[in-house]
């Protein structure tokens, strides 16, 4: 669906930079160029690069957030459903989000302050997994693991075949299974005798 607010098409070509020639590459003119808007215009919405990397972040974290949702709408209800989800989220993500996520992952490593975000959007996660009782420790184990695979694919080191990527993914999905089939039990609450 095409976005038609300035400030949206303004990040459109921010992303479209980025994946031409990397985020520590990009500059303000380029970016309105190939928005097409003025300088003067990408300036009012975004007055600096590390706003515009800013926003692309954030764009970025709530694309992961939607994906996490939809994978989540096809689970059923229980313990394991909210880290299942962020697990799918992570293996349904496309090519072009994995490159623009390995791009903003360098702006990050040239300039730390731009991890605000994305600290938050863990801390949110791993509440999220482990409200329903999962062991944090597990959770972590099963997060990291994720993230780690997603991050070697971003490096183009990893050496798993699509095969066995799926089977890792599995495994993390089954783990996350036995960790809630090993919560204990909430007792049913007795009906109340009327007096």
């Amino acid at each position: 669906m095409p976005r038609t607010n300035s400030r949206e098409r303004i990040i459109d070509a921010a992303q479209a930079v980025v994946l031409k020639v990397g985020a520590a590459h990009m500059t303000l003119d380029a970016v309105a160029a190939e928005a097409g808007v003025s300088k003067g215009g990408l300036i009012y919405n975004f007055p600096s690069k590390d706003a515009l990397l800013a926003a692309m972040m954030e764009r970025l974290i709530r694309e992961f957030e939607a994906a996490r949702l939809r994978a989540r709408n096809g689970l059923p209800p229980g313990p394991a459903r909210e880290i299942k989800a962020h697990v799918l989220s992570f293996l349904n993500a496309g090519r072009a989000r994995r490159r623009l996520s390995a791009a903003l992952l360098a702006a990050i490593a040239h300039d730390p302050k731009h991890v605000g975000p994305v600290r938050r959007a863990y801390r949110e996660n791993l509440a999220r997994f482990t409200a329903e009782g999962i062991d944090r420790d597990l959770a972590s184990v099963i997060v990291l693991s994720m993230d780690g695979l997603f991050l070697i694919d971003l490096l183009g080191v990893a050496p798993f075949t699509a095969r066995e990527r799926r089977a890792i993914v599995e495994r993390l999905l089954t783990l996350a299974d036995q960790s809630a089939a090993a919560l204990p039990r909430r007792p049913k609450s007795k009906p109340r005798r009327s007096p």
